[in-house]
């Protein structure tokens, strides 16, 4: 359930020095964790500061894909990390203030079978005095590792804050991000609960509303909601980050069906997907030994859907979506 995976790309601190000075606990040896399709190596730590100035602690590992298969380590590993006994929030730290690039970036690329990267992962810290214990597992595995470290041995980086403002926030920008939308959802790698519905989809509609701070909220609900009783709710910042002119959207905190949604979980960049006018959401939910990953592909409300194959469209789009549209009808706040 706490799979804050799409992480600290964004809403963070530009850091003008290399990372490279984290460095290993004092006294301490790297450590290994072997998972069922993967290998943690533990290369050491260090103290940064996250966008607001918090400390943040920045773990480095080497990631080693074991499997026969590309995978990223995003999708495969689940971290739990608690001081005094508190689970710790993932931290936003920038590495390059013009680039936006995010220490957590190299999570996202896709590594080989029997490839090794080096990934970086951040948690906001209580202290820099108590003990951190870090739990690693594999998402739909069964085996785990855990480390611990202690913040008052590690080095601390030096840091400066962005410059205040956000140029994403633009009238066109935000007309675009903000309105009415409807596509379709998809739930696949299903487990417990949910096995067997490896591939089923539904209908949904949304409404997306972003003010001129840059904040706003994302409002979903399929056939089995509504409007008033949506199916996820969630808080978001919209940045000026991503590889399209429109930004990027960031979960800061809400719901998805029974699950809380948290810092960067959702992580909506237009160009994500190759189609104008197309935004797609990924995500994870898992409750005890209920999983599943889940795909919400949205288009403005209003727009016809003309290319795209016929098994690609939402299943009401017929009989539903386009007899509305030709009508000029608002998008209602219920499906079907």
């Amino acid at each position: 359930m706490k799979r804050t995976k799409l992480i600290s790309l964004l809403l963070s601190v530009a850091m003008l020095f290399s990372l490279a000075a984290c460095s290993k606990l004092k006294g301490e040896k790297t450590e290994t964790i072997k998972l069922d399709n993967c290998e943690l190596l533990y290369k050491g730590a260090c103290i940064m500061s996250d966008y607001e100035g918090n400390d943040a602690l920045v773990i480095t590992l080497d990631f080693t894909n074991n499997s026969k298969k590309s995978i990223t380590y995003v999708w495969n590993i689940l971290e739990t990390v608690t001081q005094n006994g508190q689970q710790l929030d993932y931290a936003a730290v920038y590495t390059d203030l013009d680039t936006y690039t995010g220490v957590t970036d190299s999570q996202f690329e896709e590594v080989a079978a029997g490839a090794t990267i080096e990934i970086k992962t951040a948690f906001l810290l209580n202290d820099t005095k108590n003990t951190v214990e870090a739990t690693f597992e594999q998402a739909m595995g069964e085996k785990s590792g855990k480390i611990t470290i202690d913040p008052s041995t590690l080095s601390r980086e030096t840091t400066q804050a962005p410059a205040a403002g956000n140029a994403t926030n633009t009238n066109s920008t935000l007309d675009w991000w903000n309105g009415d939308w409807y596509g379709w959802w998809i739930m696949t790698e299903c487990t417990g609960y949910y096995e067997g519905m490896d591939g089923q989809w539904w209908d949904i509609c949304g409404s997306i509303d972003i003010g001129q701070d840059g904040t706003g909220t994302v409002t979903l609900w399929d056939e089995d909601y509504s409007k008033m009783s949506p199916m996820a709710e969630v808080a978001v910042s919209l940045m000026d980050t991503g590889m399209s002119e429109y930004g990027t959207l960031i979960s800061e905190e809400g719901y998805f069906t029974d699950m809380d949604l948290w810092y960067a979980e959702w992580y909506i960049d237009p160009a994500m997907i190759d189609m104008e006018d197309v935004i797609l959401i990924d995500g994870y939910y898992q409750s005890g030994g209920d999983e599943y990953y889940y795909q919400i592909y949205l288009r403005p409300w209003g727009n016809y859907w003309s290319d795209m194959e016929e098994e690609s469209l939402p299943a009401y789009y017929y009989d539903w979506y386009l007899p509305l549209i030709d009508a000029g009808e608002p998008m209602p706040n219920v499906i079907g």
